[in-house]
């Protein structure tokens, strides 16, 4: 601790002679069971080592920058490290209790001689072997025997690092092939899956802590983002129910988007199963934007109310607006509730948000998809030299070539016949229509409106609809999402952070959680009889069986 406080005063004096540097030593002894970590199988002893070994580890030089960068540079911190040698110091017990289960593997006879033991360095977390023998003198079969196993903290320590990215898919054959692969050691699926159960613990911690951090976390995003809001809604319990999000970039942006709403909920795989709940748009370009998100307990009648509740009071309701989803019962009773004014379709729609992840690092996903998709937006219309998207610059190309054909007969200034072959068709430009109704329809010229543009020469791109610009697609992603800051930083509010959030009602089921969830009737899963063929019934309900004579 001297030498620790005599460096930091030693980085802050210019002067080489300042602040000279005194080192006493005193030789102490200290009993295994207090001060010692015992990592071989054999009758504990009384490990001893001088003061003086916590100095004569590093090769001291003058200057303390250059003892600080042989401290790191001799600490050893890969939990993978093979060769161990006495007098090498490890970053703290974990890491050498794992580099140890790697030898232990290859040995399971006790009175062999093979030993390794450490001590750890006062005043640190550090961990320094005082002793090791790598001879073994058991017999081959006892080191090489095929009851090797592997304890799931092993695998989870081992395989953690591949599972950091969310969207990487690493299954439990995969660890069964890489343990095999690395170690020689047969897994079973189970013992993989637990594993794998046991390293997301690791990376993310429990699910049920995931919950508790959620006032912090909604209270962090709108202090990161101001203009965004969020709700969340408990039982009087504190069980968690819903919560609702809405970036204030999607909030300014939704002005310059086309007026369809979609929405649609998926399944979560997380350890407390819910919802999540999806409302989203197009840009310009014709690219997914997402308006906002909720995590629910469960996907019914009354979370899609409450979802469309607060998503109307934050986006409010436009003239032409449309709502988009799939026949789910529960959206269409919400709607008819919270928009009654408003159409609405229906269109299968996939929604492909599902993550494997604790709520709040599932909020936190979503949060950083909607930023990398402005990132990403914005930066194609700063580069783009059109007037309006790509796809849309396309489909104006393609109704110009095939207007080429066509023959035009005005009749006043916006009034024309055009005739393409057999047919007659009127378009009137002021009112941006034509009998063919796909002008009205697509908000863009089609190929009778674009002949009567080519032949007097007119800018196309003024009946386009002002959805299609690229100053439209610019102003939508104007607004950047900024990123929260480390955790260590955040300043919270005593009523925020006394909020309690417990984790959602309902009996967890102890099997392997689904990958896929059922498909209904109105999807196409329609029973057929193995009696008769016909479907809507199966073999044991069947009345269509011929009677014997």
């Amino acid at each position: 601790m001297s030498v620790s406080v005599y460096m930091k005063l030693k980085k802050s004096s210019a002067g080489t002679t300042t602040l000279p540097l005194c080192v006493s030593f005193a030789k102490n002894t200290i009993a295994a069971s207090t001060s010692s970590f015992d990592v071989a199988p054999i009758s504990s002893e009384i490990a001893q080592f001088e003061r003086t070994d916590m100095i004569t580890t590093f090769d001291v030089q003058e200057g303390d920058d250059a003892i600080l960068e042989l401290d790191d540079a001799n600490i050893i911190t890969d939990q993978f490290h093979q060769n161990v040698e006495k007098g090498q110091i490890y970053k703290d017990k974990n890491l050498l209790a794992l580099v140890r289960k790697q030898y232990i593997l290859e040995c399971v006879d006790e009175r062999c001689t093979w030993i390794l033991k450490a001590s750890s360095l006062r005043a640190s977390n550090l961990f320094k072997v005082t002793d090791f023998n790598s001879v073994h003198s058991c017999l081959t079969d006892k080191r090489f025997c095929s009851q090797k196993q592997a304890v799931s903290a092993f695998v989870a320590a081992v395989v953690q690092d591949k599972i950091v990215d969310p969207k990487t898919i690493y299954t439990p054959t995969d660890i069964q092939r890489d343990i095999q692969k690395a170690y020689g050691i047969d897994l079973s699926y189970m013992h993989a899956w637990r594993s794998k159960e046991k390293a997301m613990q690791l990376l993310r911690r429990s699910p049920s802590e995931s919950y508790k951090k959620m006032p912090t976390y909604l209270y962090m995003l709108e202090y990161a983002n101001p203009g965004s809001v969020t709700r969340l809604h408990t039982e009087g319990d504190g069980s968690f129910l819903y919560a609702f999000i809405a970036i204030y970039a999607s909030i300014r942006g939704w002005v310059y988007c086309r007026l369809t709403v979609v929405a649609d909920g998926s399944f979560l795989k997380t350890t407390y199963r819910g919802t999540i709940l999806t409302a989203s748009t197009q840009d310009t370009e014709g690219q997914i934007l997402p308006l906002a998100y909720a995590i629910v307990d469960s996907e019914n009648h009354a979370s899609w109310e409450w979802f469309f509740v607060h998503f109307r009071e934050t986006y409010g309701q436009r003239e032409g607006m449309c709502i988009v989803s799939d026949r789910h019962d529960a959206i269409w009773k919400a709607t008819l509730i919270v928009y009654p004014e408003v159409p609405h379709c229906a269109l299968n729609a996939a929604n492909k948000h599902a993550r494997d992840l604790p709520v709040v690092n599932l909020l936190d996903f979503m949060t950083t998809l909607i930023q990398k998709w402005n990132y990403i937006n914005r930066k194609d219309a700063v580069e783009s030299f059109m007037k309006i998207g790509a796809k849309y610059e396309k489909i104006l190309a393609d109704n110009t070539i095939l207007s080429q054909t066509m023959m035009v007969l005005p009749s006043t200034e916006f009034l024309h016949l055009v005739i393409d072959g057999q047919t007659r068709n009127v378009v009137r430009l002021h009112e941006r229509n034509c009998t063919c109704g796909r002008f009205q329809l697509d908000d863009i010229p089609c190929p009778h409106a674009m002949a009567v543009i080519q032949k007097f020469h007119m800018d196309s791109y003024k009946y386009c609809s002002d959805y299609y610009s690229i100053d439209y697609l610019l102003k939508i992603y104007e607004i950047t999402v900024n990123p929260l800051p480390d955790e260590t930083t955040w300043q919270i509010p005593e009523h925020v952070s006394s909020q309690v959030v417990l984790p959602p009602k309902g009996k967890i089921k102890p099997e392997r959680p689904k990958k896929k969830r059922g498909i209904g009737s109105w999807e196409g899963n329609t029973v057929t009889c193995a009696l008769c063929g016909r479907k809507g019934h199966n073999r044991r309900t069947c009345r269509n069986i011929p009677k014997r004579d």
